[in-house]
């Protein structure tokens, strides 16, 4: 499900560029190139799952680890469908089967994996660690023949046990024709306290889907007061460092900028420049980063962008071409890690600020679905 929603991201702000009157097409950008051996690439290790396994591309961008050894009995299915890390928890990861998902917790090199949850007829998507790691959040879909338990947010202590619901999705109000109202759940990015979980609520029947709060304490749900005509997207967002504030994707549907919402109060603020369509927003002190898409007249550019807390604008590097599905900022802002479709499928590359050519990180023919970057090691 969240590459699904990340590419539904990517293609809304792709389509709604294309109502935007053309502009020159920008310089030639520059071809990727391979890391150069012994050189450090990459400011953190990067966890990907790939082929239905996780690994870890380490610093030098060249070394791939190959973590996880999981196998199912489905031919031509990945095992592994979803993931998350947490820096002394570790992974914990969904492997799929015939008859009901296995939720699976390893240590962070992949090691003494252990299955916590299994049932019968139960599929588990968008896994989140608790930020406290007592807890692991996910989306349970009950395909029992005889359902016992709603479909819906669920979480289950991270040595073990029972189900507990949080939030059910949404009843369906008429089987013929389900409204667009009727909505369904699952965790997306916590704040780093464990006091809110922004949910993702997406229509159950349509393509819609959006950003939403959940608070443990009441375990209330709670949307933002975007103005009329707008919409927020699900997919990308990040919390300030004053745990109350999250910056997320909202817009009309000419294309999204950054807004701040107040988990509190639910008040919405634009952040960036008006006009400047937008995706994965970042923070380094008080200067927003985003990457900004542009329609030129064969096609997109998307640029990495600083905007300084005076409103100023600035090019952090050369802007590229590729369509990139699935986007992460470095954890020092150093640059993104960006899964781009290429013409002969897809590449995953670094894109470092400053005049670099990118650089090609290695992946199967199958391409990444799911990258976290672990922890920033000590130079030298």
């Amino acid at each position: 499900m969240q590459r699904l929603l990340w590419i539904a991201l990517c293609c809304f702000i792709v389509s709604a560029c294309g109502a935007t009157a053309p502009t020159p097409t920008p310089f030639p950008t520059r071809d990727a190139i391979r890391p150069t051996p012994g050189m450090r690439v990459l400011p953190a290790p990067l966890y990907v799952l790939d082929r239905g396994q996780i690994a870890r591309i380490e610093t030098d961008g060249i070394t791939r680890r190959q973590l996880t050894r999981a196998r199912i009995e489905l031919e031509g299915i990945p095992p592994i469908s979803d993931a998350d890390l947490h820096p002394q928890a570790g992974l914990v990861y969904v492997v799929g089967a015939g008859n009901g998902d296995q939720l699976v917790r390893a240590a962070v090199d992949g090691s003494n994996p252990q299955v916590i949850y299994f049932a019968e007829g139960y599929q588990y998507s968008a896994v989140r660690w608790s930020p406290d790691a007592q807890f692991v959040y996910l989306r349970m879909q009950n395909n029992r023949a005889t359902r016992d338990l709603p479909d819906g947010l669920y979480r289950i202590p991270a040595t073990g046990g029972e189900l507990e619901l949080l939030q059910a999705d949404d009843a369906v109000d008429d089987p013929l024709n389900p409204s667009r109202s009727v909505r369904s759940y699952a965790p997306f990015l916590w704040e780093p306290t464990g006091n809110s979980l922004l949910v993702a609520s997406f229509a159950t029947f349509y393509d819609d889907c959006e950003l939403v709060f959940w608070q443990p304490q009441s375990g209330e749900l709670r949307r933002p007061a975007i103005p009329a005509g707008m919409q927020s997207l699900c997919g990308e967002a990040i919390w300030r460092n004053d745990h109350r504030h999250v910056l997320m994707l909202i817009g009309p549907p000419e294309g999204p900028g950054v807004w701040q919402v107040d988990s509190q109060t639910m008040e919405v603020t634009p952040l960036s420049a008006t006009g400047v369509l937008t995706r994965a927003p970042f923070l380094v002190d008080d200067d927003l980063l985003f990457v900004a898409v542009e329609r030129v007249n064969d096609g997109f550019t998307f640029s990495l962008t600083r905007q300084s807390s005076d409103g100023t604008l600035n090019l952090l590097r050369q802007p590229f071409r590729e369509t990139p599905l699935l986007i992460q900022w470095a954890p020092d802002g150093s640059g993104i890690v960006a899964l781009v479709r290429t013409e002969t499928g897809t590449a995953l590359r670094w894109y470092a600020i400053g005049d670099q050519p990118p650089i090609e990180l290695p992946q199967t023919e199958t391409g990444v679905n799911w990258m976290m970057w672990g922890e920033i090691p000590p130079r030298g």
